[in-house]
């Protein structure tokens, strides 16, 4: 026989243990149509992927912004080495890695003896832009 306590505290936990067990022993089934039916779980669902998706995006959007940011900081640097190359220079480079025949490069197939100045500097330009130049090949 079992001895009903008089403690609010032990009451409250009996209830709170039989719907639990009730809830426990419902059928999925059952669960998903009474939530599919209750208006405040649609809406605190649809609010709850809202955040979700508004929390993903701003991630996104953080990354993309530290990747420009990063982008923009290598791009200043590389310019900074660019612009300090004129048309005398252009062509040694050319021709030294012509000469090289470096086979990460295919400049040797070109025929760079009668390019222009502005052509020289924009080729070595690109090949910085690209890292196919070292520092100690500058």
């Amino acid at each position: 026989m079992t001895t009903k306590s008089k403690d609010p505290r032990e009451q409250l936990s009996s209830v709170a243990q039989l719907l639990v067990q009730d809830l426990l022993n419902t059928p999925d089934e059952e669960l998903l149509k009474e939530a599919g039916e209750d208006t405040s779980l649609i809406i605190a669902g649809t609010k709850a992927k809202e955040s979700y998706q508004k929390a993903i995006q701003s991630i996104g959007a953080k990354r993309l912004e530290i990747a420009r940011a990063q982008m923009a900081e290598e791009k200043t640097k590389s310019e900074a080495k660019i612009v300090s190359i004129n048309a005398a220079r252009a062509h040694r480079i050319i021709a030294k890695l012509a000469a090289n025949n470096d086979s990460n490069l295919t400049l040797a197939a070109r025929k760079l003896d009668n390019i222009s100045d502005n052509e020289a500097i924009e080729l070595v330009k690109e090949l910085m832009e690209l890292g196919a130049l070292k520092d100690d090949e500058l």
